[in-house]
């Protein structure tokens, strides 16, 4: 029978990292791979074997599955798998962009597991972390954005969440949000890092955009953001202060699903501006960025888990120096204040 064999890059698209965290993974001996020649070639279902356990030594996490109790085994959540996205039915723009999804089927093979949601690359770091900790447990992860992540953890599909969504109304980040999604539920919210916000444009940004108030102009065509992402909500809660419609703003409906393809939409010529994060910017040639505001990404905890063994260790790695220079070194990210806890019911 013919092996599906994937490239070093094929596996980082699928896992959304950089090809050198791929090529670091399976040094360290947690993802397995084999030498073809002069080429390195993985194995997809060694692939997805990382994905749903963490790491190559999967004995160790399976011996720790115990202290995750109440996470990923708990009423609701059993049974839940994870599938690649060409391998699911069609799905609607606001739920798109997941690089791996939740699907019900009738399969403990969750059970014992944390699931963190988000979509930034420090995420994926964090959960490696935690996979590999002796206090840890085994470690997957969901691309949900923002919203759409609280509304999972609210429905019992995730055990962490993180968000970095602007209320408008109070000039303020994530606690409005998740007080209103997660009603009935105590949880804690700790600080993880800060990121500044802005517009990819062109380099030299020969259209002159500057404000939110020049997405209106005819000759400015934007790509947005799928729903339920943070970029998304901020780009609406934009064009509602600037009293500008959507139907005014050319390109509107023009969706991607990361920060990475908004700037290429961009740098491609198919758009005159997107927003996103200063730190996808750097990645793509021939962008600029204009800033507009710094946002604070946060992480939530129900309160009725937060002190058992896992997050403990979770939150211990968020203030570990050791995972806060690693984040930093990474450009674009500000950690002062990580792992502090903003909220608690």
């Amino acid at each position: 029978m013919r092996e599906n064999l994937l490239t070093v890059v094929e596996a980082a698209e699928i896992l959304k990292v950089k090809k050198n965290t791929v090529y670091d993974m399976i040094k360290r001996g947690d993802l397995k791979a084999s030498k073809l020649g002069k080429q390195i070639r993985i194995r997809q279902e060694d692939l997805e074997a990382y994905i749903r356990y963490g790491s190559r030594k999967r004995q160790e996490a399976n011996g720790r599955k115990d202290r995750c109790s109440g996470g990923a085994a708990s009423p609701g959540r059993a049974g839940q798998v994870w599938q690649r996205p060409s391998e699911r039915p069609a799905v609607s723009s606001d739920s798109a962009g997941s690089a791996w999804t939740l699907q019900e089927e009738k399969s403990e093979q969750s059970a014992g597991l944390l699931i963190i949601c988000g979509q930034d690359v420090v995420l994926d770091i964090l959960a490696d972390r935690l996979s590999r900790h002796p206090e840890g447990c085994p470690a997957l992860r969901s691309y949900k954005g923002s919203y759409n992540g609280l509304y999972a953890m609210y429905q019992g599909q995730v055990d962490v969440a993180t968000a970095h969504l602007w209320h408008g109304a109070t000039d303020s980040y994530n606690l409005p949000y998740i007080s209103s999604m997660l009603p009935g539920t105590d949880v804690v919210v700790v600080h993880m890092l800060r990121r500044n916000e802005g517009f990819y444009v062109k380099k030299g940004n020969p259209k002159n955009i500057r404000t939110f108030a020049d997405l209106k102009r005819e000759d400015v065509q934007i790509v947005n953001r799928e729903a339920g992402s943070g970029a998304r909500v901020l780009m609406d809660e934009k064009l509602r202060q600037n009293h500008i419609l959507t139907a005014e703003v050319r390109g509107y409906h023009h969706i991607v699903n990361s920060h990475l393809e908004a700037a290429a939409a961009v740098s491609r010529g198919e758009a005159d501006v997107a927003l996103g994060t200063e730190k996808h910017s750097q990645q793509v040639a021939g962008i600029d960025f204009i800033f507009q505001q710094e946002e604070s990404y946060d992480m939530v905890f129900r309160k009725e888990d937060f002190e058992k063994m896992p997050y403990q260790t979770l939150l211990a790695i968020l203030r570990s120096q050791e995972y806060q220079e690693e984040v930093e070194a990474l450009g674009g990210y500000d950690v002062s204040g990580m792992g502090k806890i903003l909220y608690t019911d």
